[in-house]
């Protein structure tokens, strides 16, 4: 009688159940094409315009729930049949793309985010030579030690002979001269963000041909708390 048992709940437990649900966003808006994959296996679908799905499951199944610029989440079955999602975004890597922002995922630019913790402590007097070999193709040399010497940057190569061929920069939002950092703080950055390929010009025309070194200062924020930040340098 106990083997007979023990069956029947081992067949309960693997009959499947079609589980339904809805996945949206925080704002409540519906995710289109977001997928639910039963995890460790190949039954997979999509949600449809609505944000509704519809799977096959046995109660000791894991839906995972991803889609493109949202955070994965994985969630037991059990015995609901009706299971409903919101998805959050992830935010720890946004690209800046002149006037607007976009995370990785959905940024059709290439783009290469440092942020100040990056090249904290960094001995370098200028901004842009603390990029250095944090940028993937970015050379910059200088030709002299003389504190605040300009340096030349090349993000794209050297495409002209005679021409230009240093990158364009823009400090929030405003283009200025690598000239400008030989006095420019870079303790005052809070962000820099390098867009290297040729979607740049789509952005800022055929001065982001060389490439564009977006740079975002420092700057309050609502409700953010008191910090102090301080260096020394010992003698």
């Amino acid at each position: 009688a106990q083997l007979t048992l023990r069956t029947a709940l081992v067949v309960q437990f693997a009959i499947a159940q079609t589980v339904t649900g809805k996945v949206t966003d925080a704002s409540g808006e519906p995710v289109l094409g977001a997928t639910v994959l039963v995890k460790g296996s190949s039954n997979a679908t999509t949600t449809d315009f609505d944000g509704n799905y519809s799977i096959s499951a046995v109660a000791t199944d894991v839906l995972v729930y991803s889609f493109a610029g949202y955070t994965p989440q994985e969630i037991p079955v059990g015995d609901r049949n009706v299971i409903d999602i919101v998805m959050e975004e992830a935010l720890d890597a946004v690209v800046v793309q002149a006037y607007r922002t976009a995370s990785v995922a959905k940024s059709n630019v290439a783009a290469t985010t440092i942020t100040s913790e990056d090249i904290v402590d960094r001995p370098n007097a200028s901004v842009i030579q603390r990029l250095q070999g944090q940028i993937p193709g970015l050379t910059v040399q200088t030709n002299t030690g003389q504190p605040g010497a300009n340096s030349l940057i090349q993000l794209r190569g050297i495409s002209s002979i005679n021409g230009n061929t240093e990158p364009l920069i823009v400090v929030d939002g405003v283009p200025v001269d690598e000239d400008a950092f030989r006095t420019f703080n870079p303790n005052d950055i809070e962000t820099t963000t390098v867009l290297k390929d040729a979607a740049a010009t789509a952005i800022y025309g055929n001065r982001g041909a060389n490439g564009v070194i977006v740079i975002t200062t420092r700057g309050g924020k609502y409700n953010s708390p008191l910090t102090i930040n301080y260096s020394v340098n010992a003698v």
